[in-house]
């Protein structure tokens, strides 16, 4: 006689295949897929496949998926001969000014006049970035959903995907960037602005939005995330400040002392999980 399932027993096995490997397996608390968990489509995926390197995250990992491990460049080590491997991460959350909001995904908003918003990326995510090589937009006039993508930061290592932190009519871009897309990681708060937006007004939206002290609380919290991240791969780190305790090189980008596509991953990690997942 075949046993029957209950219709409870089968919601949660649907439940439990609709999930992200990674938060099954307990590396993550939470994720946003929109992929539909389809895993061979995730950068999120590929780089934490690529930068596993403790032997029971990989453990519990095959238990659920048996998939080779994905060749690629990896996490430099104390045996890399990276001399600064322990004293790179130097970001320090400023104060956030009256007026920005910054959005979960790291990006930012401000009004400049009436429903007209100005957006950009916040400081953390310019401090992480690979170096920009090319943006590219979706068209004027376009109407924008809040998490939307509008637009890309081509770099070296790969394609960062940009999601409007508000919803309404994209009204312009940042003609600047054409000529100079390293204004987006210079100047991200000035000079690097991405876009303008005719906001829809729909208040509800600011309130996934950070300002003022709980502002800079926020990109302090990320900040130990992405610490967190990277000791899971096997990388101490030791905040430092501005610069290397013999007087040398001030660290203004990780893509100073760490390689792009490693910056990239980062990046893909901070955006797509974020402060969604604490």
């Amino acid at each position: 006689m075949k046993k029957r399932i209950s219709k409870k027993q089968n919601t949660q096995s649907t439940e439990t295949q609709n999930r992200c490997i990674w938060m099954t397996a307990g590396v993550i608390s939470y994720k946003l897929c929109p992929f539909n968990y389809d895993c061979e489509r995730c950068d999120l995926d590929k780089a934490m496949r690529s930068q596993v390197r403790s032997r029971k995250i990989r453990s519990k990992v095959e238990r659920h998926r048996s998939q080779s491990v994905l060749r690629s460049e990896t996490l430099p080590t104390p045996s890399s001969g990276l001399k600064s491997l322990l004293l790179f991460f130097t970001f320090s959350a400023s104060e956030v000014k009256e007026g920005l909001y910054l959005h979960p995904a790291h990006l930012w908003a401000q009004r400049i006049e009436g429903q007209r918003w100005r957006v950009g990326v916040d400081e953390l995510l310019a401090y992480i970035l690979p170096q920009p090589s090319k943006l590219e937009f979706s068209d004027l006039n376009k109407d924008l959903s809040q998490d939307q993508v509008f637009g890309k930061i081509l770099t070296p290592a790969g394609t960062i995907f940009l999601t409007a932190p508000l919803s309404g009519r994209l009204l312009q871009t940042n003609s600047r960037l054409a000529q100079h897309p390293e204004l987006v990681q210079q100047d991200p708060y000035g000079e690097g602005w991405l876009a303008a937006i005719d906001w829809a007004q729909d208040q509800s939206e600011l309130e996934k939005f950070y300002t003022g002290v709980a502002g800079k609380r926020f990109l302090q919290q990320e900040a130990q995330h992405l610490k967190f991240f990277l000791r899971h791969r096997g990388v101490e780190l030791n905040q430092i400040g501005e610069t290397l305790p013999d007087g040398g090189v001030n660290i203004k980008y990780l893509r100073q002392v760490l390689p792009a596509k490693v910056c990239f991953r980062l990046a893909v990690e901070l955006m797509v999980t974020g402060k969604q997942a604490w």
